[in-house]
């Protein structure tokens, strides 16, 4: 169980964190998923893939190997900037890299689940 310092601790740390509060900052917010185009859904079982036709399930495996190009141009990109850049470039690469991991892996792990 958590002592009242500690809850009062996080609901500082949590004040501090709601995200966007201006229409301004939410409308930009909004926008985060569109900006790339590499968040995807995928169906939910296997019945919801078998259902879907040939050109969405060809649209959901180029969306996978797109990720995977920008993956592998983005640690190209890491090589020479470590190599050339200053350490905020760096910063800025690897947070790109670890979007596109978790992008990937999120749905990579779903397409497989619903394969099986």
């Amino acid at each position: 169980m958590a002592t009242e310092k500690q809850i009062a601790a996080n609901r500082r740390n949590a004040s501090k964190s709601t995200g966007p509060r201006t229409q301004e900052g939410q409308a930009r917010s909004r926008m985060n998923a569109l900006r790339h185009g590499l968040a995807i859904t995928l169906p939910e079982n296997q019945k919801a893939w078998d259902e879907l036709d040939k050109h969405t399930r060809a649209e959901i495996i180029k969306r996978l190997r797109r990720i995977e190009r920008h993956r592998a141009k983005a640690v190209k990109l890491i090589d020479l900037i470590i190599e050339k850049t200053t350490p905020d470039q760096v910063e800025r690469a690897v947070r790109r890299m670890a979007n596109l991991d978790r992008y990937s892996a999120r749905a990579y792990s779903r397409l497989m689940k619903d394969i099986d």
